[in-house]
C-alpha cells in the first residue's frame, strides 16, 4: 500500500512539473461535459497561427482582424498569436504539427492540404472562375462550404472559413506573351502537386521551391520566374528581380483557417462559435482587402520598370482543356459545382 501511495505521489509531482513547464500554448481545463458541447466557464487558451506571408500582406491584416475578433468574442480568454513569414516553419510542417499543437491554426492556401487529400487540389485548379462575383458566390456560399467540409473530413482538419489570397500572375525575366513562351521556361512552382502538374502540362521546366526561396532563385538565375498573386509577389519584392508580369489570372488562390479537428472539437462550444464567426468575417475582409489593394500592388511593379504583358486568356484555357479529366478525374465533379455556381449563368 505504501509503495502504491508513493507511486501516486511521484506521478502527481511529475504532472505538476509538466504543467508548470508546458508549451507556449496555454490550455485551461474546459468545463465538464461532452467535448466541445459545454460552455467555456472562463477557460483560457493561447493559439499560435502560422502565416507564410509577411506583415505587409493583406492576408496578414485579415489574420489580425481574426485575432482581434476572437479576443473580443471570448472576453479576452482566447488569444491568437500571429507568426508571419513562416517563422514557425514552412506551411507543410505547420500543417503536420497541428495534431501535436506545435501550431494551432494555419492560415494559408487550402491546396497545401493536397499532401493529405487529393481533393484539396480543387482550390488550385486552373481557370475555375469567370469573375470575382463568381468566386465569391462559390467560397461565400454552399459550394465553398461543401469543399471545405469534404477536404477537412478527408484529412482530419476543420476549415473554419476562407478568403481570397489573390489572383495569380506570372513574374519573369523572359517575356511570356502566349502559351508557346512557356515551353522550356524555368519556372518556380509551389511544392503542391496540381501546380507542378499544371505547368508541366503547359511545357515549363518546373522547379518546386518554398516561397522563402523565390527571390534568391530568380536573382541567381536558378529559375526564370514564378507565379503568384500580385500581393504575394510584391511582399517578396519580386519587382526588384523580375522584368515582366504576365496577367494569366489562372488561379484564384484561396486561404483557409485550418485547425486540427480533434483539438477544435475539444474546445468549449462558445469558443468554437467565436472562432468560426471570426474566421468568416475575417475571410470576407481578406477578400475585400486583396481586391482593393491589387492595383497598388501592381503599381509597385510598374514603378520598378517591369513591363506588364497582355495575353489572350482563352488561349491558356484552351491549352488546359482536358487537364482535370486526365490528371485529376476526382475533381471534375467539384469543378462542375463551381461552374454551376456562376451567378452570371
Amino acid at each position: 500500500m505504501k509503495k502504491f501511495l508513493s507511486l501516486m505521489m511521484a506521478l502527481a509531482m511529475v504532472l505538476a512539473l509538466l504543467t508548470g513547464c508546458g508549451s507556449n500554448s496555454t490550455i485551461a481545463p474546459a468545463a465538464s461535459g461532452a467535448a466541445g458541447g459545454s460552455a467555456s466557464g472562463g477557460s483560457q487558451y493561447t493559439l499560435k497561427m502560422h502565416l507564410s506571408v509577411g506583415t505587409t500582406d493583406p492576408v496578414y491584416s485579415a489574420a489580425q482582424k481574426f485575432a482581434d475578433e476572437v479576443s473580443e468574442k471570448t472576453n479576452g480568454n482566447v488569444t491568437v498569436e500571429l507568426y508571419a513569414s513562416s517563422s514557425l516553419g514552412n506551411t507543410a510542417d505547420c500543417l503536420e504539427g497541428l495534431s501535436m499543437r506545435a501550431c494551432d491554426i494555419v492560415f494559408d492556401s487550402i491546396s497545401n492540404l493536397s499532401s493529405m487529400t487529393e481533393l484539396a487540389n480543387i482550390e488550385a485548379a486552373p481557370y475555375m472562375y469567370n469573375s470575382m462575383d463568381h468566386y465569391r458566390a462559390v467560397w461565400e456560399g454552399d459550394v465553398g462550404a461543401k469543399i471545405m467540409k469534404d477536404v477537412g473530413d478527408s484529412c482530419g482538419v476543420t476549415i473554419l472559413a476562407s478568403g481570397l489570397q489573390g489572383v495569380r500572375v506570372m513574374t519573369t525575366n523572359k517575356p511570356v506573351r502566349s502559351v508557346a513562351d512557356v515551353k522550356g521556361l524555368k519556372l518556380r512552382v509551389p511544392t503542391i502537386s496540381i501546380y507542378m502538374d499544371t505547368w508541366d502540362w503547359l511545357g515549363a521546366s518546373i522547379t518546386p521551391l518554398a516561397g522563402s526561396e523565390i527571390f534568391t532563385a530568380i536573382q541567381q538565375g536558378t529559375v526564370d520566374g514564378q507565379e503568384n498573386p500580385y500581393a504575394s509577389s510584391a511582399s517578396l519584392s519580386l519587382y526588384e528581380v523580375c522584368k515582366y508580369v504576365t496577367e494569366t489570372n489562372h488561379v484564384y488562390s484561396t486561404d483557409g483557417f485550418i485547425m486540427d479537428s480533434n483539438f477544435f472539437n475539444s474546445l468549449p462550444a462558445d469558443y468554437q462559435d467565436a472562432l468560426r464567426t471570426a474566421a468568416q468575417d475575417a475571410g470576407k475582409f481578406c477578400t475585400d482587402s486583396v481586391i482593393s489593394n491589387a492595383a497598388a500592388d501592381k503599381q509597385k511593379f510598374v514603378d520598378a520598370g517591369c513591363e506588364i504583358l497582355e495575353t489572350d486568356v482563352s488561349e491558356w484555357q484552351a491549352a488546359l482543356d482536358g487537364f482535370l479529366q486526365a490528371k485529376y478525374p476526382a475533381l471534375v465533379e467539384y469543378a462542375q459545382m463551381i461552374a454551376d455556381a456562376d451567378p452570371a449563368k
